[in-house]
C-alpha cells in the first residue's frame, strides 16, 4: 500500500508548482551565487560557507510552504476525502512526507552539482572536489528530516497557514544560531540544525579537524529526535480525521 501512495503522490505532484519548484530554485540560486562571487574578494572557504549557510536558513521556509502547499492539494481534492474513506491512514499521509523528502534530495544534490561545477570551472578552484559539495547537501537534507515531518503534523492538524509560519520561524532561529546565541545550544534545537549541522560538517573539512567532537557528541541528540518525531508523526497519522483543520 505505501507503495501505491508513494507513486500516487508522485503522480499528483508531477506537473505541479512543488515540483516546478524544486528544479527552478536550484538552477537560479546557483546562478546568482555564482555571479556574485565571480566578482567577489572573498576567500574559497568563506564563499563555500555562506553558501550552504544561506541555504541553511532559507530551507524550513520552503519546507514550511512546500508542505503547506501538498496539504491544501489534499484538502481541495473532497476535502481530505481519499485520506479519510481509507483503512489505515498512515501509509498515505507518510508517504507525502517521504515524497517531499525525495523531492528535496534531488533538489539539493542538483544545486550542490550546479554550483560545485560552476565554482571550481569558472572560478578555477581545483582543491575542493564536487564530492564536499554533495556530503555537505547530504548533510544538510539529513538535518531536514524531523521538520518535514514536524511540519506536516502541523499543516494536516492546523492548516497552512500555521505550517508557513512555523517555517518562517524556524527560518529566522536558524540564521539567529549562525550568532554567538546558538553556540552551546544548536544541538538540542531541530529548527535550527539546516544551518548548523552542515556549517560543522564545512568547518571539520574545510577549517578544523577538531570539529568531529562536535560531530559526535550531536549524533545521539539527532537520532533520539527522529525517532520521537516517527513515533509522533506514526500517533497522529493513526488517529488522524481531519477534524481540526482550520486556517
Amino acid at each position: 500500500m505505501f507503495t501505491r501512495c508513494i507513486r500516487a503522490d508522485f503522480y499528483k505532484m508531477k506537473r505541479s508548482p512543488v515540483a516546478i519548484a524544486h528544479i527552478i530554485i536550484p538552477i537560479v540560486v546557483s546562478a546568482v551565487f555564482l555571479g556574485y562571487y565571480a566578482t567577489s574578494g572573498w576567500n574559497e572557504t568563506d564563499k563555500i560557507t555562506a553558501f550552504y549557510e544561506t541555504l541553511g536558513f532559507t530551507f524550513p521556509v520552503l519546507i514550511g510552504i512546500f508542505i503547506a502547499s501538498t496539504m491544501e492539494q489534499e484538502q481541495n481534492a473532497g476535502t481530505f476525502q481519499n485520506l479519510l474513506t481509507l483503512r489505515s491512514k498512515t501509509a498515505p499521509l507518510f508517504s507525502k512526507a517521504v515524497t517531499l523528502l525525495l523531492f528535496s534530495l534531488f533538489a539539493l544534490l542538483f544545486t550542490a552539482v550546479l554550483f560545485g561545477f560552476g565554482f571550481n570551472l569558472l572560478h578555477g578552484y581545483s582543491n575542493v572536489s564536487i564530492g564536499l559539495f554533495v556530503m555537505a547537501a547530504l548533510v544538510m537534507w539529513i538535518s531536514a528530516i524531523p521538520l518535514y515531518l514536524l511540519f506536516e503534523i502541523i499543516a494536516f492538524a492546523f492548516g497552512k497557514a500555521l505550517t508557513i509560519g512555523a517555517g518562517l520561524i524556524s527560518g529566522l532561529i536558524s540564521a539567529l544560531f549562525l550568532t554567538d546565541m546558538g553556540m552551546y545550544i544548536w544541538k538540542i534545537v531541530p529548527f535550527s540544525w539546516t544551518v548548523k549541522m552542515p556549517d560543522v560538517f564545512l568547518e571539520y573539512v574545510l577549517v578544523d579537524r577538531g570539529a568531529l567532537s562536535e560531530i559526535k557528541s550531536q549524533a545521539l541528540i539527532y537520532l533520539i529526535v527522529v525517532c520521537v518525531c516517527i513515533a509522533g508523526y506514526y500517533v497522529f497519522s493513526a488517529y488522524y480525521d481531519g477534524n481540526k483543520i482550520s486556517e
